[in-house]
């Protein structure tokens, strides 16, 4: 005789994730800055240096 190894599983697996504020943040967050790392890691272009060498001559920090 065969044994009965059915589960309703629909009552076992959650219908929703719930996640706290925090987690979502520290996610968002995480995945924005692996994103935009490269982006923060690139040399300037020349005529954008030279543009902010001349507003920083004009407006020093």
């Amino acid at each position: 005789m065969q044994q009965n190894n059915t589960r309703n599983w629909s009552r076992e697996i959650p219908s929703r994730l719930n996640f706290s504020q925090e987690q979502v943040v520290f996610v968002i967050g995480h995945s924005l800055r692996s994103l935009y790392d490269d982006v923060l890691a690139a040399d300037m272009p020349e005529p954008l240096k030279a543009l902010v060498l001349q507003l920083e001559e004009k407006y020093p920090p």
